[in-house]
Order: structure tokens, then sequence, then C-alpha cells
């Protein structure tokens, strides 16, 4: 009778766990950028939240946590309770920070599970109008004439913008100074205020400063120039053809959610980031939309990591 007892009790637990994760989601969800306010990646989890949250049912919120690198953003992730509820906009600073850092908080290959790889863009590579150059040519001119004069801003240590520089720094072979902030809004202030000289930046971001002046287009960090702005030349265009640095954006979610929650995710986020609207949008911006699942981004992750860690070694940069 004991044992009659046992037994329909483990199946009640284990059908009120199928009704939960059937019913899931039952509450908010949130998506941690880990970056102040201002850059691409703030940009796409805004504009693909809403579509989250209409496929779902339930509120999506975005919440910026900055600092470190993406680091605290990123820990606060991985140490999120693994229900589905919190996730984690992934994008290359996730990737080369395991290179650039002997120690660190979480442990990106199993404190996170792979949900889908949403879209990404080239960097442009921009410089405040108080600077005496105006094109890639005239900055790499000044670059190697004045050695630790030419400073560039990034949204912290590992980030995108740091490791494209820090790789054009090393097949340029121009000593410049990195100026690291606690995130690209921060860092776009300065540079607007001529108290930076360069940043390589998101056609999404700077465009608008473009257009009204502010700052001069130097240089696409792609593989293709972006199509809105035609006249502006890839770096590998400009006497550096093996030169290709880009960024990606993906969601994570906190490793041990359940597989059927991380299922839906999924094919919320995948159907979000092929919405034609938001395609169209993002398109606008010079962010380009994938649509991809868990596999590729699981694989992307992989590669990038390995990817890093080579420009790392050849590099030598650490964390500061």
């Amino acid at each position: 009778m004991k044992t009659t007892i046992t037994t329909f009790a483990a199946l009640a637990l284990t059908l009120s766990a199928a009704v939960a994760q059937a019913a899931w989601p039952e509450r908010q969800i949130r998506i941690i950028v880990p970056f102040p306010p201002g850059g691409s990646t703030d940009v796409v989890a805004r504009r693909v939240a809403p579509r989250v949250s209409a496929i779902l049912g339930q509120p999506v919120v975005v919440e910026n946590i900055g600092g470190a690198g993406s680091m605290v953003g990123s820990d606060t992730a991985a140490k999120a309770n693994a229900d589905g509820y919190t996730l984690l906009l992934a994008q290359p600073a996730l990737a080369s920070n395991v290179a650039l850092r002997d120690k660190m908080p979480y442990d990106v290959e199993k404190d996170f599970v792979p949900v889908a790889l949403m879209g990404g863009h080239p960097g442009l590579l921009v410089a405040s109008i108080g600077t005496p150059y105006k094109t890639f040519a005239d900055m790499m001119k000044y670059a190697k004439a004045n050695p630790g004069k030419l400073t560039y801003a990034t949204a912290g240590v590992g980030t995108f913008p740091h490791l494209t520089m820090e790789l054009l720094r090393s097949v340029g072979n121009i000593d410049i100074v990195h100026i690291p902030y606690k995130g690209a809004g921060p860092a776009m202030i300065d540079l607007l205020g001529a108290r930076v000289d360069v940043k390589i930046d998101a056609y999404a971001t700077a465009i608008a400063h473009l257009k009204a002046g502010k700052l001069v287009p130097l240089a696409v960090s792609g593989k293709e120039r972006i199509p809105q702005m035609p006249d502006v030349p890839t770096i590998a265009e400009s006497g550096y053809p093996d030169f290709e640095s880009s960024i990606w954006m993906g969601i994570l979610a906190p490793a041990k959610t359940p597989p059927e929650v991380v299922q839906k995710l999924e094919r919320a986020f995948v159907e979000a980031s092929k919405d034609p609207e938001v395609v169209r949008t993002l398109n606008d911006d010079g962010i380009y939309m994938y649509g991809k699942g868990a596999k590729e981004m699981d694989a992307l992750m992989k590669s990038e990591i390995a990817k890093w860690r080579r420009v790392v070694k050849a590099t030598g940069i650490k964390a500061e």
C-alpha cells in the first residue's frame, strides 16, 4: 500500500510539472542586455521584444545591466533561475571574454543554453569632427605618424569594438590607445564631444549623428559595404584584404532551463526575427535579421570562442 501511495505521489508531481511547463509562460519575461542603453544590441532587443510578447502572450521587458565588458549582465543571467523567465542577449563580448580573461564568474559554455540567433551587422568606423582626418587613409596616415596619439572609444574591454580595433592595430601595425566606457551610449557622448577620436559603431546608432554632420564615416568592418552608405569603403577594400569583423546577436537561457521551455522560446524568437515589420525596420537601420534557431546559435558561439582565442593570442591583448 505504501509503495502504491509513493508511486501515486511521484506520478502526481510529474503531471504537475508537465502541466506547469505546458502553461509556460505565466508571467513576465525579461531580456538582459549586458550594456547600458544606446547600442545596437539594445536596439534589436527593444524591436524584437514586443513581437515575442505577442507570440507568447506575456510581457517581455528589456533590462540593461552594463559593466565589465558585458560580464555584469551576463553573470546576472547565468545565475538567474533556470525557468525561462530571464534571458541574455548574447553578442561577441560573451565569446571574446573567454579568451581575454583568466577568471570569470560564470562559464560561457556550461552556464548557458542556446535559444536563437537573431541577427547582426558590420561595424562602422566613425570619427569625431574634431580630428584632422576625413577618410580611413587619413586616419591610418595620422596613426602611423603619431604613435600613441589616436584614441578610440568602446563599450568596454572585450567588446566587439575593442576586439575589432585591436585587430586593426595588429594588421595595420599602428599604436593606438583604447578608452573603455561602460556602454556604447557613454562612449558616443565623448566621441561627439571630441574627447576621443574614433569609434566602431553601428549604422543604427550613428546615422543620426552622421546626418547632422557631427561624425565622419571612415570605413566598414564587414565584408561588404553598408547599402545605405555605398560610398563608404570596407577596411578590406582599403588595403587590408583579409580584414573582417562583424557583430552578431542571439538569445541564451540559463543552463538547465527545461527543454520544452527552450523550444517555446526558440520558436518565438525565430518567428519574431523573421517578422516582416521587424526585418524592415531593422534593415533600415543596417541590422540584418537571420532568424536562426538554437543549433545555429550553438555552432556560432563555438566558432566565435575559437576565433577570438586566435585573435587574442595573435595580438597579445588582455583584460585590463
